[in-house]
């Protein structure tokens, strides 16, 4: 016979899965991720969107219970924040319920639409998508209360629009993400508290929030804002988790899940978020890398890097060594993918006019490899495709070298493309004739040329080889 289910309180239960100093791993409640934060290394979820979406609300309740950081020293002396600085939480523990008769966590009475709580990962396939490694079935296969706790925090981040009538977050299509990150849990709060004129309510309070339409989003808010009416059904007091693995443990197979109608709200700025500096603004977004033609990072990676710069998010002054990256590519209501890049800056000195100037090099130059490897574009193009994801991931995992504005890094950065080049220039002219091995030659020593540029050259039209 089921029991009644436990309240199962966040404050409390040991939910988010955590990396301490010392090297432990283990699960931790709010309250002690807040006031143990200094011995944190970090959020040890293994999917980055839980890391990024647990900080920021891990963030909100830091504002919501302290407010604006004080104008000297930002935070704390020590080495973790002041429990007394969360006393608010013992006032509105109903708040972190995420089961039980009265108020839920992230929830809506409202919700109708009977689904599977599995609909909460987006990694796991629901539906008629396609399984690959990851086989579950709808409403037989749960999930536990943890991974729910994650699953609804990630509603603000990373909805997507789809049939019947689902629609994105506050963000629309998921942006990418770019979070200042620190040695410790402590260390990464801190970089991101900054002072706000606008705080607002936040969605734990009153699910059902909304903004005002034309005025700006408040900003604890615009972190929460539910883009989802769920309600969670009873759970079964033994199963296995097919989100986290977790066996003989309470699994929640249903639950009432539907859209909370448009969020999408030009009005909001996220702090998290780098918008381009034109109007009206743009957000920088993964790319889907599954469509023809499209498998290349050298575009997002500098357009996203550039703006990065014109934000001012990289140089003197910034609390802020580290930046984690984490970008989900949709197609409508299809996840395609999630990645994450950790930057760390080599040098706080930086020109970001001489950075801002070779990363759009860099973005010109790998755009004309396959002209010039290849006087069939296509022909070239393809061959690139091949090799392109393996050199823009070593480059990408060098990015603090490169915006120090090192020449030398660049000539590195380049000298990626070496070998790669060494085996297209075998594919595109294979045999043993004059002219095959003079081919060879000529496409093996094609690399993106990252010497300074004659401002002569920058003035006189196109030559052979260069950007259309």
């Amino acid at each position: 016979m089921n029991e009644r289910p436990t309240n199962y309180n966040l404050l409390v239960e040991q939910w988010i899965p955590i990396l301490m100093t010392d090297g432990k791993c283990g699960r931790i409640g709010i309250r002690d991720a807040l006031t143990q934060a200094g011995r944190i290394r970090q959020i040890a979820a293994s999917n980055p969107m839980d890391r990024v979406a647990i900080l920021r609300f891990l963030l909100a309740l830091l504002y919501w219970c302290k407010g604006n950081p004080a104008d000297e020293g930002r935070g704390t002396s020590g080495d973790a924040f002041p429990a007394d600085w969360f006393l608010k939480l013992n006032d509105n523990e109903d708040c972190f319920n995420l089961l039980g008769e009265g108020k839920r966590f992230y929830q809506d009475r409202a919700a109708r639409r009977s689904r599977a709580a599995t609909d909460l990962i987006q990694e796991i396939p629901t539906g008629n998508n396609y399984w690959h490694f990851r086989h579950s079935t709808d409403k037989a296969d749960g999930v536990c209360h943890a991974c729910c706790a994650m699953g609804l925090l990630r509603l603000p981040l990373f909805s997507v629009s789809g049939l019947p009538d689902l629609k994105s977050g506050i963000n629309g299509t998921p942006p990418v993400y770019v979070v200042p990150w620190g040695m410790s849990l402590l260390e990464t709060l801190l970089a991101n508290w900054s002072p706000s004129m606008l705080l607002g309510e936040p969605a734990w309070t009153q699910p059902d929030i909304r903004p005002t339409p034309g005025q700006d989003v408040p900003l604890l808010t615009g972190l929460t804002l539910l883009s989802r009416r769920v309600w969670l059904d009873d759970p079964e007091q033994s199963g296995t988790c097919v989100g986290c693995g977790a066996v003989e443990t309470p699994v929640i197979r249903t639950c009432m899940f539907q859209s909370a109608g448009e969020q999408k709200n030009a009005q909001w700025s996220d702090p998290h978020v780098v918008y381009s500096g034109e109007m009206p603004r743009r957000a920088s977004k993964a790319a889907d890398l599954t469509t023809a033609g499209k498998f290349r990072m050298d575009r997002p990676w500098p357009d996203l890097l550039a703006r990065m710069l014109e934000a001012g998010k990289f140089g003197p002054g910034k609390r802020s060594a580290a930046f984690l990256i984490v970008g989900f590519a949709t197609d409508q209501a299809k996840n395609i993918d999630v990645w994450e890049r950790l930057i760390a800056l080599t040098s706080s000195e930086l020109s970001r006019d001489t950075a801002t100037s070779m990363i759009l090099q860099w973005q010109k130059q790998a755009s004309q490899l396959g002209r010039r490897i290849s006087g069939s574009k296509t022909e070239g193009t393809a061959a690139l495709a091949a090799v392109r994801p393996h050199v823009e991931g070593r480059v990408s995992g060098k990015v603090g070298d490169l915006l120090a504005g090192d020449a030398n890094a660049w000539d590195r950065a380049a000298a990626e493309y070496r070998p790669m080049m060494d085996m297209i220039a075998q594919s595109l002219s294979p045999g043993f004739t004059t002219a095959a091995v003079q081919r060879r030659k000529e496409i093996a020593n094609v690399l993106p040329d990252m010497r300074p540029q004659p401002e002569a050259a920058k003035k006189t039209g196109r030559k052979k080889g260069g950007d259309t």
